[in-house]
């Protein structure tokens, strides 16, 4: 069988086996790009990888810009093919690192891929190559798969919704992760569409076919670290195996590792910003959470500080795609990556984003009623050699070093330069600015593409992969893009919007409250209607308040009372900036303690739920997203009035859930604990952090 041109595997009965890589899409500017994509699969093939270390670049990660002082990159790359693949195993270097009852070859955990978020094959293929290269792998959530079982270096996730287990099972692995987070949705729980929920996998998890399988946001008897210290022991207790944690990278994420060093536990598995996923919001996805570049550091740090690092295990993950990304993330000081998505890729994703749909092309995540099947023999063989690969980095690397053991690189900071980021965020990092520069990266304004599930069901967008952080590994339009949401876990539990309320109304003007802060404009009578139907603000009539101002940004109004609507017009990127104009009016307001007089409404080229919440937790009281509903209007030009008010109606009820999603992620049950909250932002960028009066990711 064809498919674009290639060979893409064989008939066998029923199925198609797939055994061939497809053209891989990879997103175009994002991290998971054709470029990356093909240097994972070049090495999945050939056992090595075909740049050992590259030199720093202006644009991505924090470990994008750092080199390693007195290594010269050419020399290091012509190394490998100097000793060829039998020299470099001939090294006397040892990269491997205890854990649990193991010596591993190479300091990585396969991350935890449940069965049902994969189709079954890769979930063997992915075990019996951990077996192989001598790796750790976590087995996700949902039961475990007969053959999994049978392998030896599995890890059994204890995670929210508890599918599948029983103190049989639990017992099954060389040790348990508790799950409390993860870095593609923080502060949210597992999401598995029904369509994927079939007979094999409703049997596994215990539900019935067809059912969504909704984790919960938080573990509903771990509410503080005392609660997980107790999981800990508990589980400890009773399968008689070492237990790790695993949390999403987040504002408090190095005093949760040091709960979790404190309660005894094996090691702390830290997941960042841009972690894959096999279903989440994008909304979610795309603004919750820190990369883990930012994280690693300041964690390692802490548990110093706390006397708690050693024999603790720190685990980094989000974005780790090559043996120099885990040499890095070592002299940052972790101990060991987790890794998914780029054993994926080296078993065949192209990077389609859709693992939800049950559909995947590779046959990776697809459905098991989907006819096509990953060929196991084939995915085992370049899941090998993919790790087999990023071993002999790290021995080259470790031994360019002068070092024959990669853990006693730990925490070896002072061996890294940093390219290309200012000296704040050096500081978080803990390395050497050798050359300053900013960590935004923008680009022009692109034209808003509204989703058809948005306009037309009302329903939140969910997406599969990651790799998309705004600002950071994607162009951002605006300085707001490159502010990080934080995410609730342990210290503070997140709230969950599909059973818990929360509350988003407002009040504007003389005592008068609107059920959402979203401010709409009269530009087309239906969507008028449409918010009168729903409760929300519209600015024709907020126009008519005696006490109303409109300023642009820049220019100060004459009282500080009534309303005041800060409008930038069209986008142009120039300072002041709508968002920094909103935090110099809002910390006016304070400082003359005059805030309570007036509101101030923020409008102008905005575009969904994450951009209204990040302007009211800087100080909005509500925010009018122009450019969204604009983009709206031009979609359904000349439609009935009935079915535009309809549109419309499904466009603010989508925003107001995104505005609970994000809310609840971050433990906020009310829009009153939202306003002005900006301990509840981040920036990736030091001079944003400044100008917004927020603190850098990391801290």
């Amino acid at each position: 069988m064809k498919e674009q041109g290639f060979n893409v595997g064989y008939i066998d009965k029923k199925y198609l086996i797939m055994n061939r890589y497809l053209p891989p899409l990879g997103d175009k500017l994002g991290f998971w790009n054709r470029l990356r994509i093909e240097g994972i699969r070049y090495a999945a093939e050939k056992g090595v990888e075909h740049e050992v270390l590259s030199r720093p670049k202006p644009r991505g990660r924090i470990l994008d810009r750092l080199s390693i002082k007195e290594v010269n990159v050419d020399a290091i790359n012509n190394l490998i093919q100097r000793l060829g693949i039998e020299g470099v195993d001939r090294l006397e270097v040892d990269v491997g690192v205890d854990f649990a009852s193991k010596r591993l070859s190479t300091p990585i955990y396969i991350g935890d891929m449940s069965f049902g978020a994969l189709s079954g094959n890769p979930n063997i293929a992915l075990a019996r190559a951990a077996d192989i290269a001598n790796v750790v792998i976590g087995i996700g959530e949902g039961g475990l798969h007969p053959e999994v079982g049978e392998c030896s270096n599995i890890v059994i996730q204890w995670a929210s919704g508890r599918f599948g287990i029983d103190r049989y099972m639990i017992r099954k692995g060389i040790a348990v992760t508790i799950k409390i987070g993860q870095g593609a949705k923080p502060g949210i729980g597992g999401h598995l569409p029904g369509e994927k929920v079939v007979d094999d996998i409703a049997k596994l998890r215990r539900i019935p076919p067809g059912s969504e399988a909704l984790s919960p946001a938080p573990h509903h008897d771990i509410y503080s670290i005392e609660d997980l210290a107790q999981r800990v022991r508990m589980l400890n207790e009773l399968t008689g195996k070492p237990v790790l944690v695993k949390a999403a990278a987040g504002h408090q994420a190095r005093f949760i590792a040091v709960g979790i060093a404190r309660a005894k536990a094996l090691g702390a598995i830290i997941d960042g910003a841009g972690a894959g996923t096999g279903a989440a919001p994008k909304i979610v996805r795309d603004h919750v959470g820190v990369p883990i570049d930012f994280v690693i550091s300041i964690t390692d740090r802490l548990l110093r500080d706390n006397g708690l690092r050693d024999g603790f295990l720190l685990i980094a993950g989000g974005m780790i795609a090559s043996g120099q990304d885990i040499f890095k993330s070592i002299l940052l000081g972790a101990n060991m990556v987790n890794i998914s998505t780029a054993l994926l890729i080296a078993m065949g994703c192209i990077m389609c984003h859709k693992c939800n749909t049950g559909k995947c092309p590779a046959a990776l995540t697809n459905s098991l009623s989907e006819p096509r099947r990953l060929d196991i023999g084939w995915g085992v063989k370049h899941a090998v050699n993919w790790l087999k690969a990023v071993e002999r980095s790290l021995k080259i690397l470790t031994y360019s070093l002068g070092e024959d053991k990669l853990q006693n690189l730990v925490g070896r900071r002072d061996l890294l330069e940093l390219y290309y980021a200012d000296k704040d965020v050096a500081e978080i990092i803990d390395v050497v600015l050798k050359e300053p520069g900013q960590i935004a990266w923008y680009e022009e304004p692109q034209e808003l593409d509204i989703p058809f599930e948005v306009m037309f069901y009302g329903k939140t967008p969910v997406v599969g992969m990651g790799g998309i952080v705004p600002g950071y590994t994607t162009p951002a339009e605006r300085p707001l893009d490159l502010l990080r949401i934080e995410a609730a876990q342990v210290t503070r539990p997140s709230i969950d919007p599909y059973r818990e309320e929360i509350d988003l109304r407002v009040a504007l003007h003389d005592g008068v409250t609107y059920e959402a802060p979203i401010v709409v404009p009269c530009i087309d009578d239906a969507l008028v209607d449409a918010a009168e139907a729903l409760g929300y603000p519209i600015e024709c009539e907020l126009l008519k308040y005696s006490k109303l101002v409109e300023v642009s940004p820049g220019t100060y109004p004459q009282t500080l009372e009534g309303i005041i609507i800060v409008d930038e017009g069209e986008f142009n990127g120039k300072r002041p900036w709508l968002e920094e104009w909103v935090v110099v009016l809002d910390d006016e307001g304070r400082r003359c303690r005059l805030r309570e007089k007036f509101a101030l409404v923020a409008a102008g080229r905005l575009k969904d739920g994450a951009d209204i919440y990040k302007l009211i937790a800087l100080g909005a009281d509500a925010v009018l997203p122009r450019a969204l509903f604009n983009s709206v209007k031009e979609r359904i030009h000349g439609e009935v009035k009935e079915r535009r008010i309809e549109v419309y109606e499904n466009v603010l009820i989508e925003l107001s859930w995104e505005l609970r999603l994000l809310m609840g992620a971050g433990g906020v049950t009310s829009y009153k604990s939202l306003r002005g909250n900006r301990w509840l932002l981040r920036s990736l960028d030091g001079y944003v952090a400044r100008v917004l009066n927020v603190d850098i990711a990391g801290i």
